[in-house]
């Protein structure tokens, strides 16, 4: 899946946004804005103004511990549902139990 990009939020007009989740060949993370307009003109003195946050690989553990605690928080339910999601974005995982 490394080199994967997808649009997460995008808003057309005169003050266009564009916000891109990337999983890039090096295994970091980055999540990238794009603004164009006259505002950015106005503030940057340049028609378009690009922005990012990059994980990278060592850090990714940590990252996906903090999104899963604050998804989950307070649901009963959590191991099903966790399940469920992973089922439904393809995430490779594994469901065990004892009795």
């Amino acid at each position: 899946m490394a080199g994967h990009v997808i649009e997460i939020a995008r808003r057309e007009g005169t003050e266009f946004r564009r916000v891109d989740l990337m999983l890039k060949d090096d295994g970091s993370i980055v999540l990238e804005g794009q603004d164009m307009g006259p505002a950015v003109e106005q503030v940057w003195g340049d028609t378009d103004y690009e922005y990012w946050v990059r994980v990278a690989p060592p850090a990714l553990p940590k990252l996906a511990f903090e999104l899963l605690a604050e998804k989950f928080a307070g649901q009963l339910d959590a191991v099903q549902a966790f399940q469920d999601w992973c089922r439904t974005h393809a995430v490779e995982h594994e469901f065990g139990n004892y009795a």
